[in-house]
């Protein structure tokens, strides 16, 4: 009888503990499959301007949850601390403006789209009273442009290296026949040209933000020359860092499926739009816009949405940008190789298909 009772006690045990295993087991895989399925943080870095206001609709809207990432923004003041932070490994997915030409042959980013369908607000500005204002428009081809060799040799013009306005730099003084050597080229941040040219430094601002362009042109402040004045209308970048794209692809598709849905619905609503780039731009710290002032700049732009992807070849402009500064001695060619190389189109194809596929 003893015998019987142990032998039912050590069967009770053995069941207790086959119980205890297969718990842990069910757990442990309860608890895999959570961790499986937790979201992708995809680190986007960004420009508290129009190129990326997209971001703000993707957080309000939720997107991001509903194509199942989580998206984490990370800002920067201009495209080249933005361009050595993707070499650094510090963001995924990135918009970015002229920058991209330092990040696509530097880092081997791949250029995934474009974002603006059509863009202005980029100009160069001189005082009222400058002789290069005075000089007129000599240029049959951009009548928007103004000045004169003789007037721009030896002026200085400040700007920020890496970024658009050192590019519209270059081609505004090459329309007049001169180089940088022609020229002094002062660098310094987006933010700062502002401050120092109405403090009287400098003979020439090139102005990458639109809000403080509409301020210098409503104090009586010329524009000379500029972006879409001289033919060359601006389109923004989304960039991809090599490890993310070669690793995360389905990621890549993903957040282009919520970048699009964003694009449409800001494209659909002027209003809308107008309303979420105010709000993106104050909570990323913009002080210096105006009501009236992010209308206008809605007015002239719109973005490359889900309809109008394919309307324009993608990557075109920063091809272009970057030409320009090997035709100029200031790039190798060997980063406009790179540059045809990393142009991929496969992810916003992919996005495009799976979007018309969910309605």
């Amino acid at each position: 009888m003893e015998s019987l009772m142990k032998k039912g006690r050590m069967k009770r045990w053995v069941l207790l503990l086959i119980f205890m295993m297969a718990m842990t087991v069910f757990v442990g895989g309860l608890n895999y499959t959570i961790a499986a399925a937790k979201p992708t943080k995809i680190r986007v870095g960004a420009m508290a301007y129009y190129l990326s206001v997209p971001l703000q609709v993707i957080k309000d809207e939720k997107l991001d949850e509903k194509y199942g990432f989580e998206l984490e923004v990370i800002n920067f003041p201009s495209g080249g601390p933005m361009a050595e932070a993707l070499g650094a490994g510090q963001w995924d997915i990135g918009t970015i403006g002229a920058g991209g030409m330092i990040a696509v042959p530097t880092y081997n980013a791949k250029l995934i789209a474009d974002v603006e369908f059509v863009m202005d607000g980029a100009w160069i500005m001189v005082r009222p009273d400058s002789d290069i204002a005075k000089a007129g428009s000599h240029l049959p081809k951009y009548p928007e442009v103004i000045g004169s060799k003789a007037t721009l040799k030896g002026k200085t013009i400040l700007g920020t290296i890496g970024n658009i306005s050192h590019y519209m730099a270059l081609d505004y003084i090459k329309l007049f026949g001169l180089g940088m050597k022609d020229v002094k080229f002062v660098h310094m941040e987006t933010s700062q040209i502002y401050t120092a040219f109405i403090a009287g430094n400098g003979d020439v601002a090139c102005i990458g933000s639109p809000a403080a362009g509409q301020k210098l042109r409503d104090q009586g402040y010329k524009i000379v020359g500029g972006l879409k004045q001289q033919g060359k209308s601006q389109q923004d970048a989304i960039l991809v860092s090599d490890k993310f794209y070669t690793h995360n692809y389905k990621d890549c598709v993903d957040f282009m499926k919520a970048w699009y849905r964003a694009t449409d619905k800001l494209n659909a609503n002027p209003e809308y739009e107008v309303e979420m780039t105010k709000k993106f731009y104050k909570l990323n710290g913009r002080t210096d816009f105006t009501d009236a002032g992010v209308r206008e700049e809605c007015s002239w732009n719109s973005y490359i949405d889900s309809k109008n992807a394919f309307e324009k070849k993608t990557g075109v402009w920063m091809t272009g940008l970057v030409k320009f500064m090997v035709d100029n001695k200031t790039m190798d060619k060997k980063v406009l190789d790179a540059m045809h190389t990393n142009i991929k189109l496969d992810v916003v194809k992919d996005a495009i298909k799976q979007l018309k596929a969910e309605k």
